[in-house]
């Protein structure tokens, strides 16, 4: 208990003092020029791109609670990989929560392989910490899809100018060891305007 809190302040603390880094951006050579010969005509354009961002979602649902969710992202994007790092703080309380609102720290990670300009596949994984004050989590199949939960992803997303489609499954994992974990799938799909 006492080391998972210890490296949840460490990586906190590496993530706050990181996310003062500004973005970068690096591009390979111009096509066709590498270092050691620019008359090698069969070199592909690479580029990579890395920044570091910070934001909070929330989420408050009628009659049912809310949850915060800030958090620190490291981006790494290589020609057709993404890879996204995250990790932050949860604050989540419900209506069945009599108490303070739970905080629990939350670390994931998305790979994200893009397939062509439209289809991409990607892999994702959470991990959120046991409440670092002590709260009570209720942990319902109905409450598991509306709140962040410890789970791991794999899809197909698609856009297709202001139609966003992601397909996939996925299994949640209870916070309790003896909790079966729920699997589904899941579809969604958005509409922009």
């Amino acid at each position: 208990m006492i080391k998972t809190r210890l490296l949840f302040h460490f990586c906190l603390l590496f993530l706050l003092s990181a996310s003062r880094l500004s973005a970068q951006e690096t591009k390979s050579l111009p096509r066709g020029i590498t270092p050691f010969d620019g008359a090698n005509k069969n070199t592909l354009e690479s580029t990579s791109n890395f920044h570091i961002s910070q934001m909070k979602h929330q989420n408050a649902y009628d009659s049912f609670g809310y949850y915060k969710l800030y958090k620190n992202t490291f981006n790494y994007t290589l020609d057709k990989f993404s890879f996204i790092l995250n990790a932050g703080l949860l604050e989540e309380n419900t209506i069945f929560n009599n108490k303070a609102p739970g905080f629990y720290g939350s670390f994931s990670a998305t790979l994200e392989y893009n397939i062509n300009k439209r289809y991409s596949f990607y892999l994702f994984g959470r991990y959120l910490t046991p409440s670092l004050n002590k709260g009570e989590r209720l942990n319902t199949r109905e409450m598991n899809l509306l709140f962040p939960q410890t789970e791991i992803r794999a899809g197909i997303r698609g856009n297709f100018n202001n139609l966003n489609i992601d397909i996939g499954t996925g299994t949640i994992f209870g916070t309790q060891s003896s909790q079966i974990p729920n699997s589904l799938l899941r579809s969604k799909i958005s509409i922009g305007f």
